[in-house]
């Protein structure tokens, strides 16, 4: 295991490119490095033509995502909290789970086509290392109410930040890991609060350019010929998808450690979007890339959140 060191100062150094070690067997670790929730605002809808599509693809994982239901482990039961945020006319539920009542949490944000109880062997993971779990849901996934929206997403994460303050939670005791889509929220949040702690981002999403040759070949959605030529031909139209969800410029403005977490064989998430995200971000702490694992939270993505430094 490569050890990291801590900067301590704010003045985080900027480096230009990853410094790779290949010495470990099951992963690279790069270090030291410079670096409506349908993607779509309102003005936004009304322009691209891709918007029908995008609906699509975020109304199938909505779906699946009220389906798709775990059991809930033995070892959380007893610990869990289901806290429902209010946010206008709608709610938000969400998990806080904090046996050990620790004064120090993370804020997780699932992926697309999940919901609150997908994560489950994560949320132990992060219980291990002394913090409490607050994981909500996002508008119309799970048992919320409402619709995802870019604008219901920023409530969340604004109500969230308010439910654990009024906990008397610091927010410099305060962690964000946000999966895959949930690195929107995830890079929000931080974003709009500062003196977080850190934050982890595992598979994220980032530019849809980035992912064009995934979408192509129809591992989210199928496309018609119609889309999937807006899709190669007219990258203005994908780029509109890219600017409502602003992380890459969002990231470039944070001052806190930023872990990322990605593996080589995801179909879903290119490994060009974690790495261009990196390559923007002030202070990457630690970058794993994994050789296998896919698009999910596997038991070496665990091992892997288990093993940063500083957190």
């Amino acid at each position: 295991m490569i050890i990291i060191p801590h900067f301590a100062n704010t003045n985080y150094p900027n480096y230009n490119q990853f410094k790779i070690n290949n010495n470990n067997n099951y992963h690279r670790r790069y270090y030291d490095c410079k670096t409506n929730f349908t993607g779509l605002e309102n003005n936004l809808e009304k322009l691209s033509p891709l918007n029908f599509y995008m609906r699509k693809v975020f109304d199938r994982f909505m779906y699946i995502s009220k389906k798709r239901k775990f059991g809930i482990d033995n070892d959380l039961k007893d610990s869990i909290k289901v806290i429902k945020l209010k946010m206008k006319k709608n709610s938000s539920v969400a998990w806080d789970i904090n046996p050990n009542n620790s004064k120090k949490y993370i804020i997780f944000y699932h992926g697309l086509g999940q919901n609150i109880t997908s994560n489950q062997e994560l949320y132990k993971a992060i219980i291990q290392k002394g913090y409490g779990v607050f994981a909500p849901e996002y508008g119309g996934f799970g048992e919320s109410t409402g619709n995802v929206t870019a604008e219901s997403i920023k409530r969340n994460t604004k109500s969230a930040i308010k439910y654990l303050e009024n906990k008397g939670i610091k927010k410099d005791d305060i962690g964000v890991v946000g999966f895959s889509l949930g690195s929107f929220p995830a890079i929000t949040l931080a974003h709009k609060n500062e003196n977080l702690k850190f934050l982890v981002l595992i598979s994220p999403f980032n530019s849809m350019k980035n992912e064009k040759d995934i979408l192509l070949k129809g591992n989210t959605v199928k496309l018609p010929t119609f889309a999937k030529y807006i899709i190669e031909k007219c990258p203005f139209f994908v780029n509109m998808v890219d600017w409502s969800f602003r992380n890459l410029k969002k990231i470039k403005s944070l001052n806190l450690p930023v872990y990322f977490i990605h593996s080589e064989n995801d179909k879903i998430i290119s490994t060009k979007s974690t790495l261009e995200l990196a390559n923007h971000t002030k202070y990457v702490k630690e970058f794993i890339m994994l050789k296998t694992g896919g698009h999910s939270i596997d038991p070496d993505k665990i091992k892997a959140f288990d093993s940063l430094n500083g957190i």
